[in-house]
């Protein structure tokens, strides 16, 4: 079963914070240029058992964001981001929240559009054991020379947190001549995946490496799934996840 509500047009996306779990929300931002196509974002906020807030991939600050955020998940302790070009938001909740510890994905500081951003830490580098692991797990995909990316899985509900190596755009948001390549890309409906372009960056030798990270995701058993990118998974999110990864 999908959550229909997060099926909505390009043009009807609001920043308001919608429960998908217990302690766990998502909240739809603007739409931004991604290489001509018109791209939605999606944040995840998450409250801790410290009554703090991890906040993923955020979007667009607002007031009246950053007050619901504080008045329902706590005051903003951790900001991450989950791949190196998840990053346009990052500076605005980084100066909003000097406090909050920023987490880079690999790739995303070498990166000339990162500048004046304020990282604390990398994943995969220097931390062995993450403050918030108890409560959220994390893998790197790793293998592709173009781009890793950062998976999460909060534990209390079950929850898988995927950013763009699972798409699952609407149909319906999709159609004409940009429909067609998102079509011929396998980012659309259901069964959508990751972007064709990318998977040929982990030719010839990344799969066995990207398998790895794969498996941990399985072995999660993710009851539900967030996807940075189209239509969420309310219940049976395993077997969505081994599906749209078996290209791995």
């Amino acid at each position: 079963m999908v959550v229909n509500n997060h099926k909505e047009p390009h043009n009807n996306r609001s920043n308001k914070m919608n429960e998908f779990a217990p302690n766990l929300w998502i909240a739809d931002g603007p739409v931004v240029d991604f290489y001509g196509l018109p791209y939605p974002t999606r944040m995840v906020i998450i409250r801790l058992n410290s009554g703090c807030s991890w906040v993923w991939s955020p979007v667009q600050i607002n007031d009246a964001l950053a007050a619901e955020v504080e008045a329902k998940a706590g005051p903003v302790k951790y900001i991450v981001s989950p791949n190196k070009i998840h990053h346009i938001f990052l500076k605005q909740w980084s100066e909003k929240y000097p406090d909050a510890k920023v987490y880079a994905p690999p790739g995303l500081e070498e990166r000339k559009e990162a500048e004046g951003i304020r990282f604390d830490a990398t994943f995969g580098q220097g931390e062995t054991d993450l403050p918030f692991h108890d409560e959220i797990d994390s893998v790197i995909i790793q293998g592709s020379y173009a781009m890793e990316e950062v998976e999460f899985f909060h534990k209390a509900s079950k929850t898988a947190i995927i950013c763009d190596i699972i798409q699952r755009h609407p149909e319906e948001a999709w159609t004409g001549f940009k429909g067609m390549l998102m079509r011929l890309n396998g980012l659309v409906g259901d069964k959508g995946s990751c972007p064709r372009e990318w998977r040929f960056t982990f030719w010839p030798f990344g799969k066995e490496k990207a398998r790895k990270g794969r498996d941990i995701i399985l072995s999660w058993r993710a009851e539900k799934m967030i996807v940075a990118h189209g239509t969420c998974v309310e219940e049976g999110a395993a077997a969505v996840i081994e599906r749209a990864l078996s290209w791995i």
